[in-house]
């Protein structure tokens, strides 16, 4: 195993995020407008909703979801782990709704757990792989999981051009969906087939 990677499902760095206790800056993405713009249709049952978005990174996300209707999101630079341990805080959150940083296997069951504890409805880009490991069945009622498949989700690095990435899904729990398992179009083969209407 080579390492800072992970060993099973796609090769992805088991390094990550801006968050408390051991994490790093360095794969932390942008999650870029192309992939908010799939999402959208899908959970527009939030859309008057307080939306928490909690991982930062350069503070574009919120941008991208208020401008696809979304206009009570929370997203600031403040540490995951203390908020969503914060009961006055989620007090005020309905949903939560982001792209965590693909950290090592023990930093997304700790972003997992944390997520589940805290009662609230959530849908995070995770890659696939998740939905394979042992500590998801044990934390989730499987029964509440939701799964939303894109094509290909967009991130992109600061400053850096956008990048599709493949073997990503939009893992939500207790969000209530029309079904368990929707495939999401690209949002240039949804333009595209809107043109050819």
């Amino acid at each position: 195993a080579t390492p800072g990677w992970q060993t099973h499902g796609p090769p992805m760095r088991t390094i990550s995020g801006r968050m408390s206790e051991g994490s790093v800056v360095n794969d932390e993405w942008q999650t870029t407008h192309k992939t908010w713009a799939a999402l959208a249709p899908h959970i527009t049952q939030w859309r008057e909703r307080q939306i928490w978005m909690p991982f930062y990174y350069d503070g574009e996300c919120a941008g991208h979801l208020r401008g696809l209707g979304f206009s009570r999101v929370v997203h600031e630079d403040k540490d995951f782990f203390e908020r969503v341990a914060d009961p006055s805080f989620l007090a005020s959150v309905d949903v939560i709704v982001d792209n965590p940083p693909y950290t090592a296997q023990d930093m997304k069951e700790r972003v997992l757990r944390a997520l589940a504890q805290s009662g609230k409805p959530f849908c995070m880009l995770l890659p696939m792989s998740v939905l394979h490991v042992a500590f998801v069945r044990e934390i989730l009622d499987m029964d509440q999981v939701q799964v939303l498949i894109p094509r290909r989700a967009y991130v992109r690095k600061q400053g850096g051009p956008e990048l599709p990435f493949k073997y990503l899904m939009w893992l939500c729990y207790r969000a209530g969906l029309p079904r368990d398992l929707i495939f999401l179009r690209d949002i240039e083969d949804a333009v595209q087939g809107d043109e050819s209407s």
